[in-house]
């Protein structure tokens, strides 16, 4: 099981949020997650500024799309253009299913693309889907550095 590591949630949804966090920590006790809920807090979280000046380089990031005020594949785009930073799995949700978002998100690097599911029973299994396969089966980078 991972240890130690590092999950930067980016999520607007508070109900996702607090779903998504209990899954995961049900898993596995040795993961802190950290949540901002916009791009912009996104990109300050990874740039240490604006408050997050003690801020973990995160080992992976789950991404939300549909963001106030900016998409999530702004901050993708970020990420996997800062070569300090692009090393780190991306995560990408969304609760609208679209092909070319689908095809967006895989072009800007994005490691997987899930859909959030509709009902809460169906989000728990995604959460431990997660836990499952990226804190458990694959070795993820060791960013976890100030």
């Amino acid at each position: 099981m991972a240890k130690n590591l590092e999950i930067l949630l980016v999520e607007d949804n508070q109900t996702d949020i607090v779903l998504l966090k209990k899954g995961i920590e049900a898993e596995s006790l040795e993961v802190n997650i950290e949540v901002v809920e916009t791009v912009e807090e996104g990109i300050n979280y990874l740039r240490k500024e604006n408050g997050f000046e003690d801020a973990l380089k995160p080992n992976l990031i789950i991404l939300d799309l549909n963001l106030p005020k900016d998409s999530g594949l702004k901050l993708l785009e970020f990420v996997k253009a800062d070569s300090t930073l692009k090393t780190i799995p991306v995560i990408v949700l969304t609760s609208s299913f679209d092909e070319s978002r689908i095809d967006e998100s895989y072009q800007r690097h994005a490691s997987c693309f899930i859909n959030k599911p509709k009902n809460l029973s169906e989000l728990t299994n995604m959460s431990k889907s997660i836990v499952d396969f990226w804190l458990k089966v694959a070795i993820l980078p060791k960013n976890n550095s100030k």
